[in-house]
Order: C-alpha cells, then sequence, then structure tokens
C-alpha cells in the first residue's frame, strides 16, 4: 500500500496518533482521556525517573520517549486552561499544546542546564499561541534563529531549538513510515464519515481542522463529533492491534 507524502503539520498529527497505537501495543501506560474522564494522568517523574529516562534517550533508546510524554501531560492541560477563553475548545488546545510537547521532548538538551518541565513549558505555550494567532488570521513571521522568549533560568528559547534540525525530521520520518503505514490502513478501513472525521481531524490529507470546524462541514454538533473521534480513535487502536 503506497502511503501519501505528508504535511509537516500531518506528520506531527501522526505523532499525536502515535500515543494511541504504543497502548495498542501494550505498551504500560494507561489510557487518557484528558477531559471528564474517569482515568487520571499519569503521576509527574520523580528527578531520578527524569533523568534516567533522559539518558537512555539521549543515548537512542526512542522506547522511552512515549513514556516521557505521558507523565508529562499535566503541564499540558494545565497551560492549555489558560487559554480556554480564547474560544478554542480545550480539548483542541490540548491537541495543540501536546505537539509542543512532543516537540520539546524531541529536541530537549540536558546539557544546556535548563529543566525538562521549563523547556517544555515554553514549547507547550508557543505551540497553543502560534496556533491562536494562525486561527485568529494575524500575520505571524518569525526566524527560526530569533529568541521567542527567555525562560524561566534565564536562557534564551530559539523557535530553531523547538523544531529541531531538517536531519532530525527526516530521521523521525524514517523511523515512524511503519507506524504510519498501519494508520493509513486502519484509518482506510473505516466507514466514509468516520474516515472524513479523522482526516480532517488529523491532517491526514491536509490542513487539520478543530472539531468545531468538522461540525461545521458535516452539518452535526460539536459534542457529537466529540463523541465520535472518542469512539473512532478507540475503533482504530483494535484494527492496529490486529495488524501487530
Amino acid at each position: 500500500m503506497r502511503v501519501p507524502t505528508l504535511s509537516r503539520r500531518a506528520r506531527e498529527a501522526c505523532l499525536r496518533l502515535r500515543l494511541w497505537l504504543r497502548r495498542a501495543v501494550g505498551l504500560p501506560a494507561p489510557r487518557i482521556d484528558y477531559i471528564n474522564g474517569s482515568d487520571t494522568l499519569p503521576p509527574p517523574l520523580t528527578r531520578e525517573e527524569e533523568t534516567a529516562l533522559l539518558a537512555r534517550f539521549a543515548t537512542g533508546d526512542t522506547s522511552v520517549r512515549n513514556r516521557l510524554i505521558e507523565h508529562n501531560l499535566r503541564l499540558v492541560v494545565y497551560i492549555a486552561r489558560k487559554y480556554e477563553s480564547t474560544g478554542i475548545g480545550l480539548e483542541d488546545l490540548i491537541s495543540i499544546g501536546t505537539i509542543g510537547l512532543i516537540k520539546a521532548i524531541g529536541s530537549f538538551q540536558p546539557s544546556k542546564g535548563i529543566k525538562l518541565a521549563t523547556y517544555a513549558s515554553r514549547c507547550i505555550e508557543n505551540e497553543i499561541l502560534m496556533y491562536i494567532r494562525k486561527n485568529q488570521n494575524l500575520r505571524f513571521d518569525v526566524s527560526i534563529d530569533e529568541p521567542l522568549n527567555v525562560d524561566w533560568d534565564g536562557n534564551e528559547l530559539l523557535l530553531s531549538d523547538i523544531l529541531g534540525t531538517e536531519g532530525d525530521v527526516t530521521s523521525r520520518g524514517i523511523e515512524e513510515r511503519e507506524e504510519r503505514e498501519l494508520l493509513h490502513a486502519a484509518i482506510a478501513r473505516l466507514g466514509d464519515r468516520e474516515r472524513k472525521i479523522m482526516e480532517f481531524r488529523f491532517g491526514m490529507q491536509g490542513e487539520e481542522k478543530t472539531q468545531k470546524d468538522v461540525a461545521d462541514l458535516l452539518g452535526i454538533s460539536q459534542s457529537y463529533i466529540s463523541r465520535l473521534e472518542k469512539k473512532i480513535i478507540s475503533k482504530l487502536r483494535k484494527e492496529i492491534g490486529k495488524s501487530l
């Protein structure tokens, strides 16, 4: 099966879906329901646990990345709630913030003497702010070498620190190709409306859309889209599990 070339935002959408895929293969991570769910978010890592995982990640052990992400999701939710008044749904803010967290984990350098939580907070917040500005149709031009902000330890944070190098993107693309194939195969087996919802929401064929955008396009309520989305992702997890 030929997998279409994905845009950068689509690749980031795949990263979000990979969190679900990782759970589907049985990694010891609880299912997360971000809002009003019965499950709770994983607790923060202790300093010793975080140091050990970062050391493994620095040596190329990518198997620990999912754990680093999931145990910092509380930070995403905390920051996302600060922007609820913007009119963007909290679930969408959390999804966008999670992209920032994923970028933070991938580009974090302990040797710079910055705490992961400090660095991740700025990455999460800047990802959300860029999304808000884009959706408000504001002009937003920025150099990748221009300081976005100064973190709590007084260190400048550059956009290039968040995005990583082109080599990083290429390497991740090769590593994730097999998982993308599983995702596309599972999505292809969905019904027409289910497939459209996932393609719109996660930008699988182009620009990703908010729940409200999808609801307007399909002529149904945003709350119904939210419920359908959760059911569809659950179905995808089962489909992917059968393929592994």
